[in-house]
């Protein structure tokens, strides 16, 4: 292993810090990580403006209050390269207190001292057969080599630290668990997405999400309700999606499923707001944004009883065995079939939220960053 760069100066707590933060995983169509990485940091730079967060960016991208710096245009593989080779003697040039990797892999070729990374989820070694087999190993390859040497670890969900600690064993005190806020939505598009009535589903197309059980549970809700609402599923193409792109023709129920794929912000409102209900049915998530999201929306949601998602919203949603789609389907049954039970719900949805918030999370993650600056 190589010798590390040291910091400019060992930080005593409390006082201003100087952070680089690797955000080459943002990009104009930010899915999960990165909305976590420009709403954490919008909130972290408004709240300690003393505070000097630099950011490594592809061209082109920025979050507000961040210092950038622009490396060359790197994707998939590539960027890994990048971070790997490239990123380490930048970082030496640039002596921070800290550096934050917020998409779980430190480079692993120089050992850098003071870094947080956050763990999302560990669905590589929970649910290997959901990734290509190429993109499952290097992911778990990464995760338990960057575990093992990071100074600190940031998670958002109990579920998360669970696997975490039993699958990788990483010692608990070395583990932050913060909770994702949940954002302001942006200003909805004044008109209507649909012409029908529908439910609405956002995420990555890729088999952890199980949309294609999602499809497999519409299609049994058809056969109960003629009228049933649509089906739309906004989120942009990942990987192994072709059973899920053809579910719909396999079942006779194309022309009542729709595929928007990524969708602007003021679309995402509007499909949040005219929504019928939420269903989001996965099989493993390390916190499960959309949800909440959907609950701030104030409407009815259905998600999975399992990992993570089993901590969200307590008894203002509707749980589901995502392995059943008998149980999707009663699900979503139950929203058309006691409206007034799935406002009551929505309400209290709306209630749950409030308690998560970006200041709070950016509040949780300067105390990690000053665990880290101290070396411990």
């Amino acid at each position: 292993m190589g010798r590390g760069f040291e910091s400019a100066a060992i930080t005593e707590e409390g006082s201003s810090l100087n952070i680089w933060v690797d955000a080459l995983i943002l990009d104009h169509q930010a899915s999960g990580i990165g909305q976590y990485l420009r709403l954490l940091l919008e909130h972290y730079c408004r709240r300690y403006p003393e505070d000097t967060v630099t950011g490594i960016f592809r061209p082109g991208m920025q979050i507000d209050g961040v210092n950038t710096v622009e490396a060359p245009e790197v994707h998939g593989g590539r960027r890994i390269l990048y971070e790997q080779v490239v990123l380490p003697g930048r970082l030496k040039k640039a002596r921070p207190d800290v550096v934050h990797f917020p998409d779980y892999q430190l480079p692993l070729a120089r050992r850098l001292p003071h870094t947080v990374i956050t763990v999302h989820d560990l669905a590589a070694f929970v649910r290997p057969e959901f990734f290509p087999q190429q993109k499952s190993w290097l992911k778990r390859t990464l995760m338990e080599r960057s575990v093992s040497l990071a100074t600190r670890i940031i998670v958002p969900s109990q579920a998360t630290r669970d696997d975490l600690v039993n699958i990788l064993h990483v010692p608990p005190e070395k583990i932050a668990v913060i909770p994702h806020g949940v954002k302001v939505s942006a200003a909805a598009h004044p008109d209507r997405v649909s012409d029908v009535p529908y439910f609405l589903a956002v995420g990555t197309v890729e088999p952890r999400k199980n949309f294609a059980g999602l499809i497999q549970a519409y299609h049994i809700l058809r056969s109960r309700f003629a009228d049933a609402p649509d089906l739309i599923i906004a989120g942009r193409l990942g990987w192994m999606y072709d059973e899920t792109l053809e579910m719909p023709e396999k079942l006779g129920v194309a022309g009542h499923v729709k595929f928007l794929q990524y969708v602007s912000e003021d679309i995402l409102a509007a499909l949040y707001r005219d929504a019928k209900g939420f269903i989001y049915p996965s099989f493993y998530e390390g916190f499960g944004l959309p949800v909440v999201e959907a609950m701030r929306a104030g409407i009815p949601v259905v998600t999975s009883s399992q990992g993570s998602l089993a901590e969200i919203g307590g008894d203002a949603v509707w749980r589901v065995d995502p392995e059943s789609v008998e149980s999707i389907a009663d699900a979503m049954a139950s929203i058309l079939q006691h409206p007034d039970a799935a406002r009551d719900r929505a309400r209290q949805g709306q209630d749950w939220v409030q308690q998560l918030s970006w200041d709070k999370a950016a509040a949780a993650t300067r105390q990690v960053y000053e665990a880290a600056a101290l070396g411990g």
